[in-house]
């Protein structure tokens, strides 16, 4: 992403000066703006099984509507710079809002399964354009004095809505309804939209009709299409016997040569993949993406299949998950503070060790854990939530100011997204793997396995305790291989270099980082 102007870069044509009062409205509608969007990516997962029985399809297909609102989303952010730059930012935010706010519209009335897929992934879209280019604004419109005060709530602004989301998610499913999620999005999306474009009108900066790498963009749309279509086909289809799979594989790793080739000589790549001869920017960007991916996929597996599974009403999850949501936001004030003290591989080193444990923690359950004991673990996940993902950003951005930060900000952000798209899909698909296996292998041990599975309508009870049981063990291992992939990212940050903080404006660094965070 490129946004416009920072304290780094030159200032652009003078506008009229926002008032007081007017800073104050903006940045109200500015973070209600990042809050709606950051909301509906966590506020969404425990509704997934109850979209799934609204609309008469399997869960699996559910999944989806959540993993490609990621991929869209993950998109939107190296092409926010075109549409900053061609219809500036009052009718870019205007069209944004508005159309989160018609796909809202949509998902919450339709009952056809293609038309909310296809609403989910307009509204992924739309999203993600919202956030680069909401920040563009407060960077450019506000005087430091002033842009301490609307980066700080940008700060606010961009963990808490996901932390929290799947709490009051949760709450709206059980009390409202779920659809009642996506009529809430529609006047407060209409409102941001409407007010950002009386505020910002007349004050824009003359429009630039920069080139578009649109061969570029057409390969990274075929090569993640394709990639995340034959991960949510996995879930359902059995996979490399399957030619769908094996086309749409194929088809993703000749796209992404033909992507990495273009990019890589192109004089206006969509993505600056030179970045990656950087070992810290290399570094990062992997470990960005690999604790994404198990950090999403592991959340996606905990909320819904403790519904589907474990019998949890979607409130009970969500509350569960409130502790995380309460300590994280401390232990990413502390983690912003730290990075200016500590060692960034030390910070993310100790983060990553914590998740590792957390995971640990969850996979050794052997029994019917209680309510209590559940929630010491979601304890510790959220001291160490806050500091997982900046000392990553912070790593991979390492000597990196202006706009080559902020390109570097748009890498990661795609890949970042694109890891937590993955996640999803290949989390799933495991589960439904290994709890055919260990179904299986409880039934076959079973005593009475062979007269179980004769005579299975007068077993009703032992059948639901090996369900039970297969998905525990299921759940274990999930949670079990996710704390491996946590310590192997943690092993990967000790082969980076010290971290550099090249960005002057402290505030504009951090923003920037944030931006690359869940």
């Amino acid at each position: 992403m490129q946004l416009p102007v920072t304290s780094s870069l030159h200032i652009a044509a003078p506008i009229p000066a926002l008032n007081a009062s007017m800073v104050i409205l903006l940045n109200l509608v500015i973070g209600l703006g990042h809050i709606l969007v950051a909301f509906n990516t966590g506020a969404y997962l425990p509704m997934i099984p109850h979209v799934a029985g609204s609309l008469g399809v399997n869960p699996a297909y559910a999944d989806w509507t959540q993993a490609n609102f990621f991929l869209a989303m993950a998109l939107a952010f190296p092409t926010a710079t075109w549409f900053l730059n061609r219809w500036g930012e009052m009718r870019s935010l205007l069209g944004a809002f508005l159309a989160f706010a018609l796909a809202s519209a949509i998902c919450a009335q339709t009952t056809d399964y293609e038309w909310f897929l296809a609403a989910r992934v307009a509204q992924g879209y739309a999203g993600g354009l919202t956030i680069p280019i909401s920040l563009g604004v407060i960077l450019r419109h506000y005087t430091p004095q002033r842009r301490n005060i609307g980066l700080s709530l940008w700060s606010i602004a961009a963990i808490t809505p996901f932390t929290l989301g799947p709490t009051i998610g949760g709450w709206i499913t059980d009390t409202l309804g779920w659809r009642w999620l996506f009529y809430l999005n529609i006047p407060i999306a209409i409102l941001v939209a409407l007010i950002s474009a009386i505020l910002l009108v007349g004050r824009e900066a003359e429009h630039r009709h920069p080139p578009l790498d649109w061969p570029g963009l057409i390969f990274l749309l075929i090569a993640l299409g394709a990639l995340e279509s034959a991960l949510n086909s996995g879930e359902i289809i059995s996979w490399w016997r399957s030619n769908t799979i094996i086309f749409l594989t194929i088809t993703s790793i000749f796209a992404l040569i033909l992507f990495a080739f273009w990019e890589w000589h192109s004089t206006h790549p969509l993505l600056e993949l030179r970045f990656l001869r950087r070992r810290n920017f290399l570094i990062g960007a992997i470990g960005l993406f690999l604790t994404a991916l198990f950090f999403q996929g592991t959340m996606a597996i905990y909320i819904v299949e403790f519904q589907l599974t474990m019998g949890y009403s979607a409130w009970m999850v969500g509350l569960l998950l409130l502790p995380m949501a309460i300590f994280s936001k401390l232990s990413a004030t502390l983690t912003q503070w730290f990075l200016n003290h500590i060692d960034a591989r030390i910070l993310g080193m100790t983060a990553l060790l914590g998740f590792s444990a957390y995971s640990f923690w969850i996979s050794s359950y052997n029994r019917t854990a209680s309510f209590d004991e559940l929630l010491w673990p979601q304890i510790l996940v959220g001291m160490f939530l806050g500091g997982l993902f900046p000392p990553l950003v912070a790593i991979a951005l390492s000597g990196l100011r202006g706009t080559a930060e902020m390109r570097g900000t748009a890498f990661l952000n795609l890949l970042r997204v694109c890891g937590q798209a993955m996640g999803i899909p290949i989390m799933a698909t495991l589960w439904d793997r290994r709890l055919i296996f260990h179904e299986h292998f409880l039934t076959e041990n079973n005593p009475s396995g062979k007269h179980f599975i004769s005579t299975l309508m007068g077993h009703t009870i032992l059948a639901k305790q090996i369900i039970y049981h297969a998905a525990l063990l299921t759940f274990n291992e999930i949670f079990y291989i996710a704390a491996w992939g946590f310590l192997i990212v943690a092993g990967l940050l000790l082969l980076a270099k010290r971290v550099v903080f090249a960005e002057p404006d402290v505030r504009v660094r951090r923003a920037l980082e944030e931006l690359a965070e869940p």
